[in-house]
């Protein structure tokens, strides 16, 4: 993905502390967009790469320096969501969840490094509690930042949105695409049946866990529906060779609740569905 940034002619830069930001990062880059919530509207949205090879704390005083020196991060906002993207996340169903359980639920299944911050977050439309870590380092400098910011996960915005907007007696799968991972769940009525996310290497890896679960749930990939979101082209060889095993992909769109500037056009939607879905979440 490149780096680019787009500014809707009606932003106010004396009004920043009535606008809501939101934040997506990760090892490799960050992305943000601000919504003008007084007209529903998404008015700036920008993507950055980082540099390749940077050690960690080299990678840290980046960040940093990024946000003390933005034209717009530096100023102060009404309120300020963050998704740190990870596979390192768990769900809880709510009749088991504790809090003071929190680190023997999460190394279960995923390792926790001395550094990792465990983070949590009832979902709305499934009774569970997200659960996944925030580096320590990464929390600090945001939390700093910006007052009052909520940590989220990426696993939390996909699963909501794909139970709030897609309600369908035949099952769905939907699919978001990371830059080494993808998250991937099964929906029918408004409820979640599978949730899960796979390491990849290549893009066949990633083919081959989709054609897993197709094969696992006993799914027609003639007729049922894969629904695609993140770093994903449809011009891509991943797309072609899914596109050669199943019949029904589409692409995830944006929420219908905002409205979005004319100038974000030139980016396609779905490669940011999470971030344009993450003020929807509580």
């Amino acid at each position: 993905m490149q780096d680019f940034a787009f500014v809707d002619e009606t932003l106010d830069i004396n009004l920043t502390q009535s606008y809501y930001l939101s934040i997506q990062i990760s090892l490799n880059g960050l992305s943000f967009c601000i919504l003008d919530p007084v007209r529903e509207k998404y008015i700036a949205f920008e993507n950055i790469n980082f540099p390749k090879d940077l050690i960690f704390e080299d990678l840290l005083n980046y960040i940093e320096d990024y946000l003390n020196k933005h034209e717009l991060l530096i100023h102060s906002f009404k309120a300020t969501k963050l998704i740190w993207e990870t596979n390192k996340n768990t769900l809880i169903p709510n009749s088991y969840f504790k809090t003071e359980n929190l680190k023997i639920y999460f190394e279960f299944n995923q390792k926790l490094d001395d550094l990792d911050e465990i983070h949590y977050n009832e979902l709305k439309y499934v009774d569970a509690y997200s659960v996944y870590i925030v580096p320590n380092q990464i929390a600090n400098i945001f939390a700093k930042r910006f007052e009052k910011i909520q940590f989220y996960n990426q696993q939390i915005p996909f699963i909501e949105h794909s139970l709030l907007k897609h309600h369908s007696e035949a099952k769905k799968i939907l699919v978001n695409v990371n830059t080494d991972f993808i998250d991937l769940c099964i929906t029918q009525n408004g409820k979640l049946l599978l949730y899960n996310n796979f390491h990849y290497k290549n893009e066949m890896d990633m083919i081959y866990f989709i054609l897993y679960i197709f094969d696992q749930f006993e799914l027609d990939t003639q007729q049922t529906e894969l629904i695609l979101s993140g770093l994903i082209d449809p011009k891509s060889n991943s797309y072609s060779k899914l596109k050669g095993f199943i019949n029904h992909l589409k692409f995830e769109k944006l929420p219908e609740e905002f409205s979005y500037s004319y100038t974000f056009k030139k980016i396609p939607s779905y490669n940011f569905s999470n971030l344009f879905t993450l003020h929807l979440c509580e």
